[in-house]
């Protein structure tokens, strides 16, 4: 009878795993209109939608949810010259800023909350959050191909490749080497800096206003064709590689999108999730390093 209850208990335990996370370090992530999420606690509330993101300033979320999951009195206000959030896709304006520790199921953050208007999601910069329930697990991996989001200790960790980070707040920058060969037989390599961006749809954008960018493309006679989306309207810019390694990380037949509106100093593209679907990656913040398959 005790076999048959905890086998019952095993099929349940199947049955609701897509909806909870499988513990307060470790979660299911979900993804959204080309973006992934998870659900946890927020301050003690239950089931709260997280949008998981690298490339925040702190916590970004509307007045509604703010006077929804925090205590202002509990909260510092932070006098900034911050009058707007401004992103890859848009820019927001900011009503107030506190600063203090928020506990995102048994993991916490520790720094600024912008409450900002017109923004629909509760953002979180993951790769700054610590493991509260165990020090020793305080990297943190994200399994792409299972959807899996979870904090891990170094005897966990198998890597086959890294990046070297030289930068870790506000946002993961990697310092590596592009090398990009078009559908025309035109290929080239340079070497230069690339945010790790969770939020970014493509596996790979180019910044284009970066002069290094600019000569490197100019250089190498890379064909530019406007890129659409799945209605035919021009969304942008990109180049078609029939292969392109970030690092030792290679895809093929693969779209390069090119942002001509984003100026980051020093800063030649961001990497997205979609460059490393078939494998994990793991931040090593104390050691500086990020791990891929």
């Amino acid at each position: 009878m005790r076999f048959l209850q905890n086998y019952l208990m095993l099929i349940l335990s199947f049955i609701v795993y897509p909806l909870v996370s499988f513990s307060q370090t470790s979660f299911q992530m979900t993804y959204k209109d080309s973006h992934y999420y998870i659900n946890t606690t927020v301050n003690g509330h239950d089931s709260v939608w997280i949008y998981v993101e690298s490339g925040l300033p702190g916590i970004l979320i509307n007045e509604h949810n703010y006077n929804r999951l925090f205590i202002d009195s509990l909260y510092q206000t932070v006098d900034s010259g911050y009058s707007e959030i401004k992103s890859f896709y848009g820019s927001y304006p900011v009503s107030k800023i506190s600063c203090g520790k928020v506990n995102i199921g048994d993991l916490s953050y520790q720094g600024n909350i912008y409450v900002i208007d017109g923004y629909d999601k509760i953002g979180v910069p993951i790769h700054l959050l610590k493991n509260e329930k165990d020090s020793t697990a305080n990297m943190i991996r994200f399994h792409f191909s299972r959807r899996i989001l979870d904090f891990v200790g170094k005897d966990s960790v198998t890597p086959k490749y890294e990046y070297k980070m030289v930068e870790l707040s506000p946002m993961p920058v990697v310092e590596t080497t592009l090398f990009l060969a078009d559908t025309y037989g035109h290929r080239g390599s340079i070497k230069g800096k690339f945010i790790f961006d969770l939020g970014n749809s493509s596996p790979l954008f180019l910044f284009t206003r970066n002069s290094s960018l600019q000569s490197f493309i100019k250089r190498n006679d890379f064909k530019i064709f406007p890129a659409k989306d799945k209605s035919g309207n021009n969304v942008g810019n990109g180049i078609y590689a029939s292969y392109c390694n970030v690092g030792m990380k290679r895809i093929r037949n693969a779209s390069i999108g090119l942002a001509d509106k984003i100026y980051i100093s020093d800063i030649l593209g961001s990497m997205g999730p979609s460059l490393f679907l078939k494998g994990y990656v793991i931040v090593d913040a104390q050691k500086g390093i990020i791990y891929y398959e």
